[in-house]
């Protein structure tokens, strides 16, 4: 398996900590969570995921988000003018009704 495998770089690892005096303290074991058993953070296994998300992958998504929350806002304007526009059609009908 390749060198840069090892758990402390997969997604699944969860590092134990100790209680220092004034911090806690990284322990050189932790919790693999597809295993669900304890592992040593050097250790390598078939079950590795990398949890670094590429620079394109995050600009990818941050630009789909963007397209969607736009999408989203175009459709709130759409309504809120149709509103207005009821809303000015029953303020004329009212005034016309009136006036007679």
């Amino acid at each position: 398996m390749s060198e840069n495998k090892h758990c402390y770089s997969c997604k699944f690892y969860k590092p134990y900590y100790t209680k220092g005096y004034k911090q806690f303290d990284r322990c050189d074991i932790g919790l693999c969570t597809k295993k669900k058993a304890t592992v040593e953070k050097q250790e390598v296994c078939n079950l590795y995921s990398s949890m670094y998300i590429g620079r394109i992958d995050r600009k990818q998504a941050a630009l789909s988000a963007v397209t969607d929350h736009i999408n989203l806002l175009s459709e709130l304007k759409q309504i809120l003018e149709e509103d207005d526009d009821e809303a000015i059609q029953e303020l004329f009908f009212d005034f016309k009704r009136r006036k007679k």
